[in-house]
C-alpha cells in the first residue's frame, strides 16, 4: 500500500506541475485561476470573455492533459484515504476514510464529464444549460476532493502516531 501511495503521489504531483507549466499562458487578468476559470464559466458571456484572450490550442491541450491528471489525483486521493483509514481503529474514522476513498472516484467521473463539456464549449457547441452543468460538475468535484483532503489532514496525526507504535 505504501508503494502505491508513493507512486500515486508522485504521479499526481508531476501531472499538477506539467499542467501548471503547460497552461501558464491561460493565467491572465481576466482569468487569474487559468483553466479553473473555464470550469466555472457559467454563462456564455463569461465563456466568451475567457476564450477571446486565450490560445485555443493551449486550452484544448490543457483539458486533454487533465484526463491524465484525473487518473493520477483520483488514484492518490483514493489510496491515501484507504491508507489513512487503516490507521484508524475500527469505527467511524475508518469507515469515513473507506467511504471517502470511493468518493474520490465520483470526483473523477465528474471531472471527466466536466472536461468533455469544456471541450464542447471551446468548440462552440454549448448553451446556458451545458455551461451550468459544467459549473456544477466542477463545484461538486472540488467539494468532494476537498472533503478527502480534509480527511487526510485530520488523519495525518493518527497515521503518524500509529507508525511510531
Amino acid at each position: 500500500m505504501k508503494k502505491n501511495l508513493s507512486v500515486s503521489a508522485i504521479a499526481a504531483l508531476l501531472m499538477f506541475v506539467v499542467m501548471r507549466w503547460q497552461g501558464s499562458s491561460l493565467k491572465t487578468a481576466t482569468s487569474p485561476r487559468a483553466i479553473v476559470d473555464l470550469e466555472f464559466a457559467g454563462s456564455p458571456q463569461k465563456l466568451h470573455d475567457l476564450l477571446i484572450g486565450w490560445d485555443m490550442s493551449v486550452v484544448k491541450m490543457n483539458v486533454w492533459l487533465d484526463f491524465l491528471f484525473i487518473v493520477a489525483y483520483v488514484a492518490f486521493l483514493s489510496v491515501a484515504a484507504e491508507f489513512c483509514a487503516m490507521k484508524w481503529p475500527a469505527g467511524m474514522g475508518r469507515k469515513a476514510g473507506l467511504w471517502l476513498a470511493r468518493l474520490a472516484y465520483v470526483a473523477g467521473v465528474l471531472d471527466i464529464a466536466e472536461n468533455l463539456l469544456m471541450l464542447q464549449s471551446v468548440a462552440g457547441n454549448f448553451n446556458s444549460a451545458s455551461l451550468q452543468l459544467t459549473y456544477y460538475c466542477a463545484a461538486v468535484k472540488f467539494s468532494l476532493a476537498a472533503m478527502v483532503i480534509l480527511y487526510l489532514l485530520i488523519s495525518l496525526p493518527v497515521a503518524i502516531r500509529k507508525n511510531k507504535q
